[in-house]
């Protein structure tokens, strides 16, 4: 049978990250082998409340967050993320004039700052970057490993599952 995309993102996170987390709304949880899967601490807070239930779980330092609803994630663009960290709070790339929040790393520095959204119901990601040391990666530097940005596409629209389906998100 076909994989489901989160199986697909698992696959990928899996090769470039010793531990995986996957958070999400209660409604949202289900059992993955190797994954530990976690409900938000904050329920209804959006992806915001993911990175700050995903930060405050992880033993790490510094943290990768994607969208489950991205299979194309390419492994040498994760690892050039990660080798772009350089003491930031926050690596960001930035595709087509915008910050993708949603594929970026963020250390557990950031946490005061997201708490502090949270707790301003300012939900938007990018609300707590002007607090932390972000470092935004351009777009031609991340068309080194993904000239055609797919890494970011996201398969949250009909059309756009059907756009995608000859495509290997291999």
């Amino acid at each position: 049978g076909r994989k489901q995309v989160i199986e697909i993102i698992l696959e990928k996170l899996r090769v470039t990250f010793d531990n995986v987390l996957i958070v999400g709304n209660s409604d949202f949880i289900y059992p993955l082998s190797q994954v530990r899967v976690l409900a938000d601490i904050i329920p209804g807070k959006g992806p915001l409340g993911g990175i700050y239930t995903g930060l405050l779980n992880s033993e790490s330092e510094y943290n990768f967050f994607c969208a489950c609803d991205m299979p194309f994630l390419d492994i040498d663009l994760l690892k050039f993320i990660i080798s772009e960290i350089d003491g930031s709070d926050a690596v960001i790339p930035m595709v087509r004039g915008f910050v993708e929040p949603l594929h970026a790393i963020y250390s557990k520095r950031c946490l005061p700052a997201i708490k502090n959204c949270l707790e301003n119901e300012d939900l938007r990601i990018k609300s707590f970057f002007s607090k932390v040391k972000c470092k935004y990666i351009p777009e031609n530097k991340i068309k080194r490993y993904d000239p055609s940005l797919l890494s970011f596409l996201n398969l949250n629209t009909p059309e756009t599952v059907e756009l995608v389906k000859g495509l290997s998100p291999g």
